[in-house]
């Protein structure tokens, strides 16, 4: 038989989260995870870092909006201020695909961003200068030249070092280049992941 209860008596509140999440998806499983590993907060910082997994290697845009929109629905909310951001590449998807993705991604209150022609571009201007590249594989190549460790076969073993020390050069290069602001995404060279880094260096320092 159940006692009852007490007169009055309320369940302790949980208490309420302050913490807020930038909530990370990304095309690649190995290269920008490493990469974004050098930008984590302290556990003790008001804005933590989320990357959502991608066990399956779903690297397709629809895909990786559809992992950040069940991840971020599942465990967070832009109501507490937590927020959404993707990463992806120009490689050859369809231009339709990629308009639908952007569109949906900004409905939804996301930040896309896009490296064209891949993520290694925005690897490559921590360390050169901007150079004309055929296509991705051409990108990939040209970085294995000027960052210890990284290969093509290989993309999740390459030395952060040489790309924290030269992060500020990183963000200028890809500012200059970034002229097209209108743009639904880039359609040229470009790398817009410097709006996240930037984002999540205000995050280290608060």
């Amino acid at each position: 038989m159940s006692m009852k209860r007490k007169k009055g008596f309320r369940r302790p509140s949980r208490p309420q989260r302050t913490k807020k999440f930038v909530v990370i998806a990304t095309e690649g499983k190995e290269t920008e995870p490493r990469y974004l590993e050098a930008f984590f907060t302290p556990r003790n910082a008001e804005t933590q870092v989320k990357i959502v997994p991608n066990p399956k290697h779903e690297s397709k845009p629809q895909e990786v909006l559809a992992r950040l929109n069940r991840f971020f629905h599942r465990n967070y909310s832009k109501v507490r201020g937590d927020e959404g951001w993707m990463l992806i590449d120009r490689d050859d998807w369809p231009v339709d695909e990629l308009n639908t993705v952007y569109k949906e991604a900004n409905k939804a209150g996301f930040q896309a961003l896009m490296s064209n022609p891949c993520f290694e571009l925005w690897l490559y201007l921590h360390l050169r200068n901007h150079c004309p590249f055929t296509d991705r594989y051409d990108c990939q190549k040209k970085l294995a030249n000027v960052l210890p460790d990284y290969s093509p076969d290989s993309k999740g073993s390459f030395s952060l070092q040489p790309l924290t020390e030269n992060v500020s050069q990183a963000i200028a290069r890809a500012k200059a280049r970034d002229t097209r602001p209108k743009e639904l995404w880039p359609t040229r060279q470009v790398t817009l992941v410097y709006k996240l880094i930037e984002r999540l260096l205000q995050a280290l320092k608060s």
